[in-house]
């Protein structure tokens, strides 16, 4: 089996699905001969790949039996100027799914392999075209639902994380440079002074670790999006709220309890950011197995919100089910609901007698919602603050990483004032730059890679 650098993969690019256009690509040092074999001029004579990144119409064949395929535009790329470093051979087709599946073939039976998810960006990585947050973010830049999450993952990708992450890693590596110098004169000890100069370095390091992995609550939501759940007993209009609040009717609605017997959900766009929207059957008790199952799914819809929207109806008085629900979600994050406001008040909001915020809506003559948008961005971390020109992270894995290299810093630095041994300043400074370095991939085990990358989709 060919090595790494020795063989060629190719992969179709575009979602897949009938368009106008669509891309197969190669890359690998066979990628140019590859695409010798299947592209011809109209007059059937070879086609010329010299002059690197130039676009030409050729007609691309079917390699077992020579008839032409498609007409398609063709850009050659010589490495290592290409995005994964290697040389790359993209093939503009029409988008027939059909016709793509045939082209594809056509690449496989001259010589190449299909690529794996991911593979083009991890190449890209392994040949140095990108750090491993860079590699991340182009994935992050192609599913951005939101201009929060599209900012976010620019910023990765040009680089304004991985800087960030490179001088922390240097300022570590200098103060252990230091504290290993002095180890091997054991007899000298560290002059005041200088032990006041890395005291102060490291807390400054630490403060900034801290302060980076801190944004993870913003990243998150600009990456992820905000998690909204309507949450209510039945009939007090989650339903009609969620199609007001996508402009269509998306959810069935009726006056028949639990219609909603599973919870549905929908993108919805709310300032920068995306949010994903649910609505969850109706919190009630009920001897039906499909609506008990239904319940029990909106319990763990409402664990797993970062805000709830928990409905009542304003033109009825508060129920039992009203009051527990509740005192079931006090504590979280929540908004609670007054719909059905174009209506006579059946109650006060002295009636709920909870601290969260109540707001007047009303489904049925779409009231209310710019205000309920508004104060949703309001709870979000950072007083709703977007993530627009600022670096951010965005991914566990990154949170993870600066939350432990932050520790082990810190554990420097208390060894440091304390007087400790420099043998165990140096092992926890030496840690704290592992989790910088596997961050970024300068150190990332193989293993960690391929789970990274499988996630991608085939073509990226």
């Amino acid at each position: 089996m060919a090595s790494y650098f020795e063989d060629t993969i190719a992969a179709i690019a575009t979602p897949r699905g009938a368009g106008a256009i669509a891309i197969l690509r190669l890359s690998g040092v066979d990628a140019y001969t590859i695409a010798g074999k299947l592209l011809r001029r109209a007059d059937g004579a070879a086609l010329s790949l010299d002059d690197s990144h130039r676009a030409r119409r050729a007609r691309l064949l079917d390699e077992t039996e020579g008839r032409p395929l498609d007409e398609v535009l063709v850009l050659p790329m010589l490495g290592p100027g290409t995005a994964t470093g290697e040389d790359c051979v993209e093939i503009h087709c029409h988008g027939g799914a059909f016709l793509l599946d045939l082209a594809l073939r056509a690449t496989l039976a001259a010589g190449a392999r299909a690529a794996r998810p991911g593979e083009f960006t991890q190449r890209a990585f392994l040949n140095g075209r990108l750090d491993l947050c860079q590699a991340e973010a182009v994935a992050d830049l192609a599913e951005a639902g939101s201009q929060a999450g599209l900012h976010a993952a620019w910023q990765q990708l040009e680089g304004g994380l991985s800087q960030r992450i490179h001088r922390l890693r240097d300022q570590l590596l200098d103060t252990r440079a230091l504290v290993e110098a002095h180890l091997d004169f054991p007899e000298e000890d560290l002059p005041a002074e200088t032990l006041r100069e890395l005291e102060t370095a490291q807390a400054g390091v630490v403060q900034e670790m801290e302060a980076l992995a801190a944004t993870f609550a913003r990243g998150r939501l600009a990456r992820e999006g905000v998690r909204l759940v309507l949450a209510g007993r039945p009939n007090v209009g989650k339903s009609s709220l969620m199609n007001a609040l996508l402009g269509r009717e998306r959810a069935l609605v009726s006056e028949v309890p639990g219609t909603t017997r599973d919870y549905l959900e929908e993108p919805l766009a709310i300032g920068d950011l995306q949010a994903l929207l649910s609505d969850t059957a109706g919190i009630r008790v009920t001897r039906n197995a499909v609506e008990k199952a239904g319940v029990a799914r909106s319990r763990e819809q409402i664990e797993a919100a970062d805000i709830l929207l928990v409905v009542f109806d304003g033109s009825e008085p508060l129920s039992a089910m009203d009051r527990e629900i509740l005192e079931d979600t006090a504590g979280r994050p929540r908004l609670l609901l007054r719909n059905k406001s174009d209506l006579d008040e059946a109650w006060s909001a002295s009636s709920l007698g909870a601290t969260s915020r109540l707001l007047p809506v009303s489904a049925k003559a779409a009231s209310g919602l710019a205000p309920l948008c508004q104060a949703v961005l309001e709870m979000l971390p950072a007083e709703g603050e977007t993530v627009v020109e600022k670096v951010v992270v965005t991914r566990a894995r990154h949170h993870e990483a600066l939350t432990s290299a932050g520790a082990a810093a810190a554990r420097a630095g208390e060894l440091l004032s304390a007087g400790g041994g420099l043998d165990l300043v140096a092992c926890e400074l030496q840690a704290a730059t592992a989790e910088l370095d596997a961050l970024v991939g300068l150190s990332t085990p193989e293993d960690v890679l391929d789970r990274i990358f499988e996630r991608f989709c085939i073509g990226k």
